[in-house]
């Protein structure tokens, strides 16, 4: 066991949380999500993030501001979260038993840091590896925060609260971007001091001559699988009307980074949830949306027919290399040497799903390149049933009318930026889980009641009243 300095600090600013409004532990679980690889504290042969750790503190004061009971109203039948319980249930049980059961029925590629950072790149018979131990703790972990995040979502100003925590967690995140590019080009990696996880860390690359943005993660793919979810965020928020100067700026001074990470996943992703965004009806949280809806795509039209005119006529040297540069990170990148690679993983996965037939072989026993075979491999078809039918519900229901702006806008743009992480996600992602952040973002797709509002009983010493008075 060893206690790092962001232990220190986590057990420190996590002790005064639970002397403070339940606020406390909102933004700092929020924030300390963005900080992915850095090692809090080390269990054997599990590394705990300063957003693990600090979930214990967050599910104490959760515990001891609402009581067992209101936390366990996230998982009633009529809820999102009955089905990721049931999830994590199944999920559990699979990566004790399955491995054990299955042992060497197929192979797989493992999710093993036991035995060296190489083994994991290897074929080998299925069978218990460390991957088991840690996804079934990480997914625990994730039920955890919804249900805490869920709860406290029921207190008046809670969705302010979120939205303000995200809003900083964008900027801290941007700013953590334009240190990466600034100590870049200086020569000094200052945010390896943020990196003490055992992870491999691919930073300070450079892809036709632009620096591979990495923030405070281990590589560029992780960097924009976590920011483009907040440029989305941001940017409904600023579509619906809620606090739209600032929204507005973190959006674009975020989705600037995005665009310069050079990141395949960030381009894929970014195209994808554009269709999305195209089909959506933010008419339902404001009725202006509709019209700032609208100006957004005229302008941005224009911004791109424009700028590509330009520099295909006066710029054809900057038209070649963002065409060669587009193709590296985006249309040849099946043909590179990762991209083989990857594509092998989620071969081997769909094989292993079909080797065991529909059973999976235990949450954490193989990792893929995409979220859609994790979850198919590892949890079999009840898992995709479990995962599915909670990601459909926490979207797909409609967004209650009778609730004030900020509730409804905080609610429609989590429900967006869950579906910005989950196309993000489903590029790239090697293993089940996806972080805190995302489930904090599912409470708050999920938690307005479709009933009229109701009053939460006031607590002694506490000011924290009704749900959304």
């Amino acid at each position: 066991m060893g206690l790092s300095i962001f232990g220190i600090i986590v057990i420190v600013t996590g002790m005064a949380a639970l002397y403070a409004s339940y606020r406390g532990v909102v933004y700092g679980l929020v924030v300390y999500s963005l900080f992915g690889s850095a090692l809090a504290l080390q269990l054997g042969g599990v590394g705990v993030m300063p957003a693990q750790l600090f979930l214990a503190f967050f599910a104490l004061r959760a515990f001891n501001f609402v009581g067992g009971k209101r936390l366990g109203d996230g998982f009633a039948l009529d809820k999102p979260g009955f089905w990721l319980l049931a999830n994590c249930l199944w999920g559990v049980m699979g990566a004790i038993v399955i491995p054990r059961l299955l042992r060497g029925s197929t192979l797989v590629f493992p999710v093993d840091r036991s035995g060296g950072g190489s083994d994991q790149l290897l074929l080998q018979p299925l069978g218990p590896v460390s991957g088991n131990l840690s996804q079934a703790v990480y997914c625990i972990s994730d039920v955890v925060v919804y249900c805490c995040m869920y709860a406290f979502l029921k207190y008046r100003g809670a969705y302010r609260t979120l939205a303000s925590a995200i809003f900083l967690l964008t900027f801290l995140d941007v700013l953590a971007g334009v240190i990466d590019i600034a100590s870049h080009a200086v020569g000094i990696d200052v945010l390896s001091y943020v990196k003490t996880a055992q992870f491999s860390m691919l930073t300070g690359d450079e892809l036709d001559g632009l620096v591979r943005i990495s923030g405070t993660f281990p590589e560029t793919s992780a960097f924009a699988g976590f920011t483009l979810p907040l440029v989305v965020f941001c940017l409904n928020l600023w579509v619906v009307g809620y606090r739209p100067r600032l929204a507005g700026a973190l959006a674009i001074a975020a989705g600037i980074l995005v665009l310069l990470s050079t990141s395949g996943t960030a381009y894929v992703g970014l195209g994808g949830y554009l269709i999305v965004m195209l089909f959506s009806r933010p008419g339902i949280v404001a009725a202006a949306a509709v019209a700032r809806k609208q100006r957004m795509w005229v302008i941005v039209a224009c911004a791109a027919v424009l700028g590509t005119l330009y520099v295909i006529l006066f710029l054809p040297a900057v038209a070649n290399a963002v065409t060669g540069f587009f193709d590296s990170t985006v249309m040849n990148k099946a043909d590179s040497s990762s991209g083989v690679e990857r594509m092998s993983w989620n071969t081997q996965g769909v094989t292993n799903f079909l080797d065991t037939y529909g059973i999976g072989v235990g949450l954490g026993s193989i990792r893929a390149s995409s979220f859609l075979i994790v979850v198919l491999a590892n949890l079999g078809v009840v898992g995709v049933i479990c995962y599915g039918t909670f990601v459909a519900r926490s979207l797909l229901a409609p967004v209650p009318t009778h609730y004030p702006l900020a509730e409804r806008a905080v609610c429609y743009a989590s429900r967006h930026s869950m579906i910005a992480a989950l196309i993000c996600a489903s590029s790239s992602a090697g293993v089940f889980e996806l972080g805190p952040y995302f489930y904090v973002l599912a409470a708050a797709a999920g938690a307005l009641s479709l009933r009229a509002q109701r009053r939460v009983a006031r607590r002694q010493g506490w000011i924290a009243r009704g749900v959304h008075e």
